[in-house]
C-alpha cells in the first residue's frame, strides 16, 4: 500500500491541486465548502504533508533541533521536556537526540539536525568546538547553550551558579558537624565540574578543612564508574563521614551504597536524585527546576529569532540549598 499524495487528495475532493495545496497549508481565503472537501479527503486517505518539500520551499522548517548529553539522565530529559513546552506554544516541534558526551557523535548529530534546516538549535555541548554551528549561525540559525558553554562562540546560554551553589551546600553540610569529606564527580570534560568542586573546597577551607587526595575521585562518568568509586571511598581505613557529589549520577550511586551498608555518611549533592528525600542519612541538596531551565532556553531561542541583532543573554537559573 503506497502513501497518499496531495494529488490523491485533490482527486478525491474533486478540486485542483493548487486548491488542495492552499487548504493543506492553511490559506484562509479558500471557500469553506472546498476546504471541508479537501480536509475530509485528506482524513479519509490518511494524508500527511511532506514537510521536507515545505522546508525546501521556505528555506527553514517548523522544527527545533536539540542535542543533549545523555537521554537516560533525568536532568537532561526534564530539560528537553521544558524546551518542548515552549516550542509547542510556537507551533514548533523539538527533535531531541543524545550525543552521550562524545564529540564525534555530537558532530554527526549536528550534521543530521542541520540537514533538516531547523529554526534553531538547543544544545548541552561537549568541550570540543564544532565549526558547523558557527556556519549555521551565519545563515540565521538561533543557538542556545544549556548548562555548559559553547567553546569559542558567543551565544545565548542558560546555566547555574555552580561555584556559589556548591559552596553554600558545603556550608550547610558543615553545620551537621561533618569533617571528613570526600568528593565524587564526573570528569573535568564537563565545564560544570571544576567550579562545583572548587566551591566545595573553598567552603571547607574556610573551616580549616581539606580533602585528602585519596578522598577525591573525578572520573565517575557512568553509573558503573560512580558505584566503583563510592565503594572504594567507603572501604578506606578511615572512610568519609560526608560525600560531596557533583552531579546526580554520583549522588545516586553514593546514596545507594551508603544506605546498603547502613552507614551514617551525609550526602551533599548538586542535583536532586530519585528518593533523595526518603533516605535515613542526612542529605543536603542543591535543588533546581530542570524543566524550567529547558523552558528558559527555548524562550531565549525564540526571542533570538524575533530579534536577531539583540545582545547576547546569559541566564543563571535559581538554585536552592535544602537539608533533609
Amino acid at each position: 500500500m503506497r502513501r497518499a499524495t496531495l494529488t490523491d487528495v485533490a482527486d478525491a475532493a474533486q478540486v485542483s491541486l493548487k486548491t488542495a495545496s492552499r487548504v493543506i497549508n492553511g490559506v484562509a481565503t479558500v471557500h469553506p465548502e472546498l476546504r471541508d472537501r479537501v480536509l475530509e479527503a485528506a482524513s479519509m486517505l490518511a494524508y500527511r504533508p511532506h514537510r521536507g518539500a515545505a522546508t525546501m520551499r521556505s528555506g527553514t522548517s517548523d522544527m527545533v533541533g536539540m542535542v543533549i548529553r545523555d537521554m537516560a539522565n533525568i536532568f537532561y530529559s526534564r530539560v528537553a521536556a521544558g524546551a518542548a513546552d515552549v516550542a509547542g506554544e510556537q507551533e514548533c516541534l523539538v527533535i531531541t537526540c543524545s550525543s552521550e558526551g562524545v564529540a564525534d557523535q555530537e558532530a554527526k548529530l549536528l550534521e543530521a539536525v542541520f540537514a533538516q534546516r531547523p529554526r534553531g538549535l538547543l544544545i548541552t555541548p561537549t568541550a570540543t568546538p564544532q565549526p558547523l554551528i558557527l556556519a549555521e549561525m551565519a545563515l540565521g540559525c538561533a543557538v542556545v547553550a544549556i548548562d555548559e558553554p559553547l567553546v569559542g562562540l558567543d551565544v545565548d546560554s542558560v546555566s547555574f551558579d555552580n561555584y556559589g551553589a556548591s559552596r553554600e551546600a558545603l556550608g550547610a553540610a558543615l553545620e551537621l558537624g561533618r569533617n571528613r569529606f570526600a568528593i565524587l564527580s564526573d570528569t573535568d570534560r564537563l565545564a560544570t565540574m571544576p567550579p562545583r568542586i572548587q566551591g566545595a573546597k573553598d567552603a571547607l577551607a574556610e573551616r580549616g578543612l581539606g580533602v585528602l587526595p585519596e578522598m577525591e575521585i573525578r572520573t565517575a562518568h557512568t553509573d558503573e564508574q560512580a558505584h566503583e568509586a563510592i565503594v572504594g571511598l567507603l572501604s578506606l581505613a578511615e572512610p568519609p563521614d560526608a560525600v560531596f557529589c557533583a552531579n546526580n549520577i554520583s549522588a545516586l550511586a553514593a546514596a545507594s551504597e551508603v544506605r546498603a551498608r547502613g552507614l551514617d555518611v551525609a550526602i551533599v549533592a548538586f542535583d536532586n536524585f530519585p528518593l533523595s528525600h526518603t533516605l535515613p542519612q542526612p542529605v543536603v541538596l542543591v535543588e533546581h527546576d530542570d524543566r524550567e531551565m529547558g523552558r528558559a532556553a527555548a524562550r531565549l531561542l525564540f526571542e533570538r529569532l524575533t530579534d536577531p541583532g539583540r545582545e547576547t543573554h546569559h541566564l543563571t537559573m535559581r538554585t536552592q540549598v535544602r537539608r533533609y
